[in-house]
């Protein structure tokens, strides 16, 4: 019997939350000696304007095997489908080079549709991870739909989810139930100490914190999102004793607009900062009094910890809404009267899962690989 020929996965990541979800996936192919890991970065992460989160990737050890720079620019609507269009072209002769047997991505960026749509052309079966939630409020819902339908393999979340699936696809064929992978992140790391995170982010460790993440709503127009922006940094205001750590946008539309306005608040008790990696975020969200914004970080990671949430807007529409998530509108006023109660929603809850989803995920990963040649 002959040697067993070892197959090619290759990872595709394109923004540092999407990364968060990767991170174990990444560090279970890489300690693997059954697979070959490729690493391909492209999106934000090669981004001036949205960190050069690809630093905190090798940081943490891993070998990029190709950088695909789509010349992310996010300043007006036609920048976004030109960067797309370079992806696609870049991704075409990245795959070509690596010739990988299987490509995994994971969520429902828009940045997925040119890499997926070219493993489809190069007939390279696509494992997709987080499919089947819903969220109305941005167009992620119908990119996420659609990289579902290009798919072979598909790991979502929750049950619900997965039943979502299955009515898309029609059968039930290779659809596993796996949790969200970004919570195995509070098993794997030893997060920071408050007085780490008071030192390094320049922070009163004798005060309260609050996590920001704000995000554009990209079916509504600049002026929402700018309100929308304006009116949480009021709302802050109202809380003086109170010191706000926010993290960048992400690079939707409207992404850039929104980060130019943090950049000009000038108040001593709001921090600004592009991106704080993995590590550090999960490290203060263990730490804050409440997460502020519409991050899906607070929708499925800080129900984990039972740390309070204002969702605000209607950006995470349609996601299952754990109970210490506060849902308002994006007025100042319902801001502040979520603000006002979050002391009644500190309550931990695993329906996201439970923090073990990675090692899950390579395991029918490599069993699929493995039966094609039988």
């Amino acid at each position: 019997m002959g040697k067993r020929v070892v197959k090619k996965v290759c990872v595709v990541t394109a923004t540092r939350a999407e990364y968060g979800g990767l991170r174990w996936i990444i560090d279970n192919l890489v300690h693997d000696s059954g697979v070959k890991l490729q690493l391909v970065v492209t999106g934000s992460h090669l981004s001036l304007d949205f960190g050069m989160t690809y630093h905190f990737i090798e940081e943490d050890g891993y070998d990029i095997d190709e950088k695909v720079d789509m010349e992310l620019c996010t300043k007006d609507i036609y920048s976004i489908p030109r960067s797309m269009g370079l992806c696609a072209e870049r991704i075409g002769k990245t795959f070509q080079r690596l010739q990988p047997d299987i490509v995994i991505v994971l969520g429902d960026r828009y940045e997925l549709l040119p890499i997926v749509n070219t493993a489809l052309i190069y007939n390279i079966p696509i494992a997709h991870i987080s499919g089947g939630d819903i969220t109305k409020g941005a167009i992620d819902n119908e990119v996420r739909n659609a990289v579902t339908m290009m798919s072979t393999l598909h790991f979502p979340g929750t049950e619900e989810s997965a039943e979502r699936i299955r009515r898309m696809l029609g059968n039930d064929r290779y659809v596993y139930t796996v949790g969200e992978p970004g919570l195995d992140s509070f098993y794997k790391f030893d997060l920071w100490s408050r007085k780490k995170l008071a030192n390094d982010l320049g922070l009163d460790e004798n005060i309260d914190w609050m996590l920001v993440t704000l995000h554009s709503e990209t079916k509504q127009t600049m002026d929402y999102n700018m309100d929308m922006v304006c009116h949480l940094y009021q709302a802050m205001l109202t809380l003086p004793d109170t010191q706000f750590v926010v993290t960048k946008a992400n690079a939707d539309w409207g992404g850039c607009q929104i980060n130019s306005f943090w950049d000009s608040v000038q108040s001593q008790n709001i921090h600004v900062i592009a991106s704080l990696g993995q590590i550090r975020y999960l490290s203060l969200m263990h730490q804050v009094v409440a997460v502020l914004g519409n991050s899906s970080s607070g929708i499925i990671e800080a129900p984990f910890l039972g740390i309070p949430v204002i969702n605000i807007g209607n950006r995470q529409e349609g996601r299952h809404m754990c109970k210490n998530v506060i849902s308002c509108g994006s007025a100042v006023e319902q801001i502040k009267e979520g603000l006002a109660q979050i002391n009644q929603h500190r309550c931990k809850d695993n329906y996201w899962g439970d923090g073990k989803a990675s090692s899950r995920i390579v395991s029918h990963i490599k069993e699929f690989l493995y039966k094609q040649n039988k």
